[in-house]
């Protein structure tokens, strides 16, 4: 399986402790994707109430029609960004046959973007009632095939990806972590199959911790074996519960690549 080339894209990152951006947009997308795919869909914006609390979705319809069930893709910002800009991404251009929602967090402070919850698995946690108000709604809106739903998720949004595995395994066919860990508090259950992408020289979101997270995900699903090259910088390791790890290992530091969801994709694509 080849994998885009690797090449690096900053995204806005806000990091309270440091109250400042640490990460400033420098994007350059892909001419070759924007010539090779189809025009995306324009995005809509829904909304919903959660206990009072106005929320939002940037959600792209497929732009290249099918007549059976689509795949569903929610993409999760890091801490500090939002929708609109996160969406530079690029599922929409790297999957035109799927659904893609780009999911807001909650800002926490004035001006300072949003953040999702990470630790909380009560059903009180308002982001993941969040959630499950928009894939329910989206049930509703597209024909959703219910084998081929996928979460990403990059830093913050990639941590709350893995509470999602911990809290709704059963929705998803396979996840996207991208510089991100599993909290010590949320205990994973159910093997899935896993895509991470990780900076060894990532000093926000340590590189060791987030090898750590790879390996508890190994054992449990049954994929502590010898690795094997899957492309350029990336090892597969396979599952005997039928839950592939894959980790992509790059020298860069708190980055989104900007080949990271053309990676991804492509994997989700391929384990429905």
């Amino acid at each position: 399986m080849k994998l885009p080339s690797m090449d690096f894209v900053r995204v806005r990152h806000y990091y309270p402790q440091m109250k400042m951006w640490c990460l400033t947009l420098f994007v350059l997308l892909s001419a070759a994707r924007v010539a090779a795919g189809p025009v995306a869909s324009t995005a809509q914006t829904m909304t919903w109430n959660i206990n009072g609390t106005p929320r939002h979705a940037l959600v792209y319809a497929p732009s290249k029609v099918s007549r059976g069930k689509v795949p569903l893709v929610f993409a999760f910002h890091g801490w500090g960004d939002n929708v609109e800009h996160f969406s530079i991404a690029g599922f929409q251009d790297a999957w035109p046959e799927a659904v893609i929602v780009y999911m807001q967090g909650l800002e926490r402070n004035s001006g300072q973007g949003g953040a999702f919850q990470t630790t909380d698995t009560g059903a009180s946690n308002p982001d993941l009632m969040f959630f499950d108000t928009t894939l329910a709604d989206l049930r509703q809106k597209f024909r959703v095939d219910d084998a081929r739903i996928y979460a990403a998720g990059f830093s913050n949004g990639a941590r709350f990806v893995f509470l999602l595995w911990a809290t709704r395994s059963q929705t998803f066919a396979f996840f996207a972590i991208v510089a991100g860990t599993l909290a010590g508090q949320v205990s994973l259950k159910d093997p899935k199959s896993l895509v991470h992408i990780a900076g060894r020289e990532d000093h926000n979101v340590e590189f060791r911790l987030q090898m750590e997270s790879v390996e508890k995900v190994r054992t449990l699903n049954g994929a502590t074996g010898t690795g094997e090259s899957c492309g350029r910088d990336c090892t597969l390791y396979r599952s005997a519960k039928g839950a592939p790890v894959i980790t992509v290992v790059h020298n860069g530091g708190h980055l989104y690549p900007s080949n990271a969801t053309d990676i991804i994709v492509t994997f989700f694509r391929a384990h429905p």
